[in-house]
Protein backbone atom coordinates (compact mmCIF):
# COMPACT_ATOMS: atom_id res chain seq x y z
CA UNK A 1 0.00 0.00 0.00
CA UNK A 2 1.33 3.17 -0.59
CA UNK A 3 1.85 5.18 2.66
CA UNK A 4 1.06 8.93 1.65
CA UNK A 5 0.04 10.70 -1.78
CA UNK A 6 -0.76 14.33 -2.30
CA UNK A 7 -3.80 16.03 -2.87
CA UNK A 8 -4.53 18.07 -5.92
CA UNK A 9 -4.09 21.12 -3.50
CA UNK A 10 -0.63 20.00 -3.34
CA UNK A 11 0.01 19.26 -6.66
CA UNK A 12 -1.61 23.02 -7.56
CA UNK A 13 0.97 24.66 -4.78
CA UNK A 14 -2.10 25.41 -2.65
CA UNK A 15 -2.53 25.79 1.12
CA UNK A 16 -4.07 22.47 2.22
CA UNK A 17 -6.13 22.28 5.07
CA UNK A 18 -4.41 18.29 5.58
CA UNK A 19 -1.01 19.26 5.24
CA UNK A 20 -0.34 18.49 8.90
CA UNK A 21 -1.69 15.39 9.25
CA UNK A 22 -0.42 13.77 6.44
CA UNK A 23 2.76 14.89 8.08
CA UNK A 24 2.28 13.49 11.09
CA UNK A 25 0.95 10.50 10.00
CA UNK A 26 3.91 9.79 7.70
CA UNK A 27 6.44 10.96 11.07
CA UNK A 28 4.40 8.27 12.70
CA UNK A 29 4.39 5.14 10.84
CA UNK A 30 0.89 5.60 9.97
CA UNK A 31 -0.14 6.27 6.27
CA UNK A 32 -2.81 9.11 4.62
CA UNK A 33 -4.24 8.79 1.61
CA UNK A 34 -6.08 11.91 0.06
CA UNK A 35 -9.05 10.30 -2.42
CA UNK A 36 -10.53 13.58 -3.51
CA UNK A 37 -13.61 13.95 -1.68
CA UNK A 38 -12.12 11.83 0.97
CA UNK A 39 -8.91 12.17 3.70
CA UNK A 40 -8.20 8.99 5.12
CA UNK A 41 -5.30 9.52 8.27
CA UNK A 42 -4.20 6.85 10.33
CA UNK A 43 -2.34 8.35 13.36
CA UNK A 44 -0.44 5.69 15.30
CA UNK A 45 0.13 6.22 19.07
CA UNK A 46 1.73 2.02 19.34
CA UNK A 47 -2.02 1.50 20.88
CA UNK A 48 -3.37 -1.80 21.25
CA UNK A 49 -6.44 -0.79 19.80
CA UNK A 50 -8.02 1.31 17.21
CA UNK A 51 -11.01 3.71 16.22
CA UNK A 52 -12.42 4.79 13.16
CA UNK A 53 -13.29 8.29 13.91
CA UNK A 54 -15.48 9.91 11.00
CA UNK A 55 -15.91 13.64 10.34
CA UNK A 56 -19.37 15.44 10.53
CA UNK A 57 -20.93 18.61 8.56
CA UNK A 58 -18.81 21.02 11.25
CA UNK A 59 -15.84 19.31 10.33
CA UNK A 60 -15.63 20.59 6.88
CA UNK A 61 -15.84 23.96 7.91
CA UNK A 62 -13.30 24.40 10.53
CA UNK A 63 -10.77 27.45 9.23
CA UNK A 64 -6.61 25.71 9.18
CA UNK A 65 -5.18 22.12 9.42
CA UNK A 66 -7.52 19.98 9.91
CA UNK A 67 -7.39 16.09 11.92
CA UNK A 68 -9.25 13.23 12.39
CA UNK A 69 -12.72 14.30 14.54
CA UNK A 70 -11.70 13.75 18.28
CA UNK A 71 -8.66 12.82 17.62
CA UNK A 72 -7.13 14.48 20.97
CA UNK A 73 -9.09 13.30 23.06
CA UNK A 74 -9.04 9.78 21.52
CA UNK A 75 -5.09 9.58 21.25
CA UNK A 76 -5.20 11.04 25.42
CA UNK A 77 -7.65 7.99 25.76
CA UNK A 78 -5.09 5.21 24.61
CA UNK A 79 -6.77 4.79 20.81
CA UNK A 80 -4.53 4.73 17.39
CA UNK A 81 -7.09 6.51 15.23
CA UNK A 82 -8.07 6.10 11.52
CA UNK A 83 -9.52 8.90 10.76
CA UNK A 84 -12.04 9.57 7.65
CA UNK A 85 -12.38 13.37 6.67
CA UNK A 86 -14.24 14.67 3.79
CA UNK A 87 -14.23 17.26 1.58
CA UNK A 88 -17.62 17.10 0.77
CA UNK A 89 -20.81 16.43 2.47
CA UNK A 90 -21.38 12.85 1.12
CA UNK A 91 -21.99 10.63 3.74
CA UNK A 92 -19.23 8.32 2.91
CA UNK A 93 -20.31 7.21 -0.46
CA UNK A 94 -17.40 8.12 -2.46
CA UNK A 95 -16.40 4.50 -4.44
CA UNK A 96 -12.64 5.29 -3.72
CA UNK A 97 -13.25 5.59 0.14
CA UNK A 98 -14.76 1.81 0.05
CA UNK A 99 -12.06 0.62 -2.05
CA UNK A 100 -9.68 1.83 0.28
CA UNK A 101 -11.33 0.33 2.83
CA UNK A 102 -12.16 -3.04 1.66
CA UNK A 103 -8.82 -2.78 0.91
CA UNK A 104 -7.49 -2.28 4.44
CA UNK A 105 -9.48 -5.09 5.70
CA UNK A 106 -8.89 -7.22 2.94
CA UNK A 107 -4.77 -6.92 4.33
CA UNK A 108 -5.63 -7.48 7.58
CA UNK A 109 -4.90 -3.96 9.06
CA UNK A 110 -7.93 -4.43 11.13
CA UNK A 111 -6.92 -7.52 12.48
CA UNK A 112 -3.95 -6.79 13.32
CA UNK A 113 -5.23 -4.49 16.65
CA UNK A 114 -6.93 -5.94 19.59
CA UNK A 115 -10.05 -3.94 19.55
CA UNK A 116 -11.75 -1.96 17.06
CA UNK A 117 -14.43 0.93 17.96
CA UNK A 118 -16.03 3.63 15.41
CA UNK A 119 -17.52 6.99 16.56
CA UNK A 120 -18.53 9.78 15.07
CA UNK A 121 -22.23 12.02 15.09
CA UNK A 122 -25.10 12.63 12.68
CA UNK A 123 -23.09 11.89 9.52
CA UNK A 124 -20.31 10.79 11.19
CA UNK A 125 -22.12 8.94 13.01
CA UNK A 126 -23.80 6.80 10.01
CA UNK A 127 -19.88 6.63 9.04
CA UNK A 128 -19.21 5.01 12.48
CA UNK A 129 -22.16 2.44 11.78
CA UNK A 130 -22.03 1.50 8.29
CA UNK A 131 -18.69 0.99 7.85
CA UNK A 132 -18.85 -1.54 10.95
CA UNK A 133 -18.71 -4.49 9.07
CA UNK A 134 -15.16 -3.53 7.60
CA UNK A 135 -14.09 -4.73 11.83
CA UNK A 136 -16.63 -7.15 12.45
CA UNK A 137 -17.55 -7.61 16.32
CA UNK A 138 -16.47 -3.58 16.62
CA UNK A 139 -17.77 -1.33 18.74
CA UNK A 140 -20.01 1.06 17.42
CA UNK A 141 -20.50 5.01 19.31
CA UNK A 142 -22.89 7.16 17.15
CA UNK A 143 -24.19 10.27 17.88
CA UNK A 144 -27.70 11.41 16.40
CA UNK A 145 -26.74 8.98 12.96
CA UNK A 146 -28.74 8.85 10.04
CA UNK A 147 -29.28 5.05 9.36
CA UNK A 148 -29.72 5.99 5.58
CA UNK A 149 -30.79 8.63 3.24
CA UNK A 150 -32.44 6.54 0.83
CA UNK A 151 -35.78 8.19 0.14
CA UNK A 152 -37.59 3.94 0.25
CA UNK A 153 -36.15 3.66 3.63
CA UNK A 154 -36.23 6.59 5.14
CA UNK A 155 -39.23 8.64 3.84
CA UNK A 156 -39.30 10.50 6.75
CA UNK A 157 -35.63 12.46 6.59
CA UNK A 158 -35.72 15.43 4.40
CA UNK A 159 -32.89 17.31 6.51
CA UNK A 160 -30.14 16.29 4.09
CA UNK A 161 -31.42 16.58 0.04
CA UNK A 162 -27.89 17.91 -0.68
CA UNK A 163 -26.45 14.72 0.58
CA UNK A 164 -29.27 12.24 -1.04
CA UNK A 165 -28.05 13.49 -4.54
CA UNK A 166 -24.51 12.69 -3.96
CA UNK A 167 -23.42 8.58 -4.22
CA UNK A 168 -25.38 5.39 -4.81
CA UNK A 169 -27.75 5.38 -2.05
CA UNK A 170 -29.65 1.98 -3.75
CA UNK A 171 -26.05 0.26 -3.01
CA UNK A 172 -26.86 -2.39 -0.32
CA UNK A 173 -23.95 -1.13 1.89
CA UNK A 174 -25.73 2.09 2.22
CA UNK A 175 -27.94 1.04 4.62
CA UNK A 176 -26.54 1.30 8.37
CA UNK A 177 -29.62 -0.35 10.04
CA UNK A 178 -28.11 -4.04 8.11
CA UNK A 179 -24.32 -2.92 8.76
CA UNK A 180 -24.81 -2.07 12.38
CA UNK A 181 -25.32 -6.03 13.23
CA UNK A 182 -22.00 -6.73 12.04
CA UNK A 183 -20.80 -4.93 15.75
CA UNK A 184 -20.29 -6.24 18.57
CA UNK A 185 -21.90 -4.10 20.47
CA UNK A 186 -23.38 -0.61 19.72
CA UNK A 187 -24.28 2.63 21.51
CA UNK A 188 -26.11 4.64 19.52
CA UNK A 189 -27.48 8.07 20.84
CA UNK A 190 -30.28 10.39 20.02
CA UNK A 191 -32.78 13.21 21.24
CA UNK A 192 -36.04 11.33 20.59
CA UNK A 193 -37.79 14.76 21.13
CA UNK A 194 -35.95 15.48 17.22
CA UNK A 195 -38.47 13.66 14.43
CA UNK A 196 -35.99 12.72 12.08
CA UNK A 197 -33.32 10.97 14.92
CA UNK A 198 -35.82 9.78 16.80
CA UNK A 199 -36.90 7.40 13.52
CA UNK A 200 -33.49 6.57 12.74
CA UNK A 201 -32.89 5.61 16.04
CA UNK A 202 -35.57 2.61 15.21
CA UNK A 203 -34.31 1.69 12.48
CA UNK A 204 -30.91 1.36 13.83
CA UNK A 205 -31.99 -1.38 16.31
CA UNK A 206 -31.02 -5.07 17.64
CA UNK A 207 -29.76 -7.22 20.15
CA UNK A 208 -26.32 -5.59 19.90
CA UNK A 209 -28.03 -2.11 20.28
CA UNK A 210 -27.82 0.05 23.38
CA UNK A 211 -30.04 2.76 22.84
CA UNK A 212 -29.02 6.16 24.68
CA UNK A 213 -31.68 8.11 24.57
CA UNK A 214 -31.70 12.25 25.77
CA UNK A 215 -34.80 13.96 25.09
CA UNK A 216 -33.68 17.64 25.50
CA UNK A 217 -30.33 18.05 24.19
CA UNK A 218 -31.57 18.15 20.89
CA UNK A 219 -29.48 17.02 17.26
CA UNK A 220 -25.81 18.23 17.88
CA UNK A 221 -24.77 16.42 21.00
CA UNK A 222 -21.34 16.26 21.71
CA UNK A 223 -21.09 20.14 22.21
CA UNK A 224 -24.00 19.79 24.63
CA UNK A 225 -22.70 17.13 26.60
CA UNK A 226 -19.28 18.46 26.78
CA UNK A 227 -21.37 21.46 28.49
CA UNK A 228 -22.01 19.05 31.38
CA UNK A 229 -18.42 17.84 31.49
CA UNK A 230 -19.67 14.13 30.85
CA UNK A 231 -18.31 13.57 26.90
CA UNK A 232 -15.20 12.04 27.92
CA UNK A 233 -16.14 9.51 30.64
CA UNK A 234 -19.10 8.71 28.25
CA UNK A 235 -17.12 8.48 25.34
CA UNK A 236 -14.11 5.97 26.90
CA UNK A 237 -16.86 3.85 28.63
CA UNK A 238 -18.45 3.41 25.26
CA UNK A 239 -15.44 2.90 23.06
CA UNK A 240 -14.15 0.37 25.36
CA UNK A 241 -17.83 -1.61 25.57
CA UNK A 242 -17.86 -0.83 28.82
CA UNK A 243 -21.06 1.58 29.29
CA UNK A 244 -24.07 0.13 30.40
CA UNK A 245 -27.47 1.38 30.79
CA UNK A 246 -26.88 1.61 34.73
CA UNK A 247 -23.66 3.75 34.16
CA UNK A 248 -25.39 6.02 31.19
CA UNK A 249 -27.78 6.78 33.55
CA UNK A 250 -25.43 7.75 36.34
CA UNK A 251 -23.60 9.59 33.82
CA UNK A 252 -26.53 11.22 32.43
CA UNK A 253 -28.36 12.99 35.98
CA UNK A 254 -25.32 15.93 35.01
CA UNK A 255 -27.98 17.59 32.70
CA UNK A 256 -29.96 18.62 35.75
CA UNK A 257 -26.73 20.73 36.12
CA UNK A 258 -26.88 21.96 33.05
CA UNK A 259 -28.43 25.34 31.78
CA UNK A 260 -29.04 24.55 27.85
CA UNK A 261 -31.17 21.59 29.14
CA UNK A 262 -32.89 23.29 31.60
CA UNK A 263 -33.51 26.05 29.35
CA UNK A 264 -34.73 23.27 26.45
CA UNK A 265 -36.75 21.53 29.57
CA UNK A 266 -38.91 24.70 30.24
CA UNK A 267 -39.23 25.77 26.57
CA UNK A 268 -41.19 22.26 26.41
CA UNK A 269 -43.09 22.55 29.29
CA UNK A 270 -44.62 26.47 28.41
CA UNK A 271 -45.24 25.39 24.48
CA UNK A 272 -47.17 22.49 25.99
CA UNK A 273 -49.43 24.38 28.15
CA UNK A 274 -47.60 23.10 31.88
CA UNK A 275 -46.72 26.85 32.56
CA UNK A 276 -47.79 26.89 36.44
CA UNK A 277 -45.42 23.56 37.07
CA UNK A 278 -42.82 25.21 34.39
CA UNK A 279 -42.73 28.72 36.46
CA UNK A 280 -41.95 27.14 39.97
CA UNK A 281 -39.05 25.36 38.11
CA UNK A 282 -37.88 28.65 36.32
CA UNK A 283 -38.45 30.19 40.02
CA UNK A 284 -36.14 27.14 41.50
CA UNK A 285 -33.66 26.79 39.10
CA UNK A 286 -33.00 30.62 38.67
CA UNK A 287 -32.91 31.11 42.65
CA UNK A 288 -30.04 28.44 42.44
CA UNK A 289 -27.94 29.31 39.46
CA UNK A 290 -28.87 32.76 38.37
CA UNK A 291 -28.01 32.83 34.54
CA UNK A 292 -29.36 35.45 32.07
CA UNK A 293 -30.85 32.44 30.00
CA UNK A 294 -32.86 31.16 33.05
CA UNK A 295 -33.99 34.50 34.00
CA UNK A 296 -34.97 34.85 30.17
CA UNK A 297 -37.35 31.90 30.57
CA UNK A 298 -38.79 32.65 33.86
CA UNK A 299 -40.04 36.35 32.80
CA UNK A 300 -41.19 34.33 29.71
CA UNK A 301 -43.42 31.94 32.03
CA UNK A 302 -44.02 34.79 34.17
CA UNK A 303 -45.86 36.75 31.14
CA UNK A 304 -47.29 33.22 30.00
CA UNK A 305 -48.70 32.82 33.45
CA UNK A 306 -50.02 36.35 33.31
CA UNK A 307 -51.79 36.01 30.29
CA UNK A 308 -54.03 32.90 31.35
Amino acid sequence: MQMFEPSQDDAAGLSDPFADVAAQARATGGFFHDLGHHAVAHLPIGAPRLVLSFDNLASRREAGSRFPWGHAALAAMGWDVLGIMVRRPDWFREAALWDLMDSLRDEGFFARYGAVATYGASMGGYGAAVFAPMAPGCTVLAFAPQSTLNPALAPFETRYRYGRGLGDWDDPRSDAAEAIRAAGRAYVAADPLVPEDACHLRRLDGANVLRLEMPGLGHKMPPALRKMNILKPLVAAALSGDLDAARFHSLYRARRQSVPWLVSMLERARQKGHVALALRAAEREYAARPHWRLRAQRNALRTAAADQ
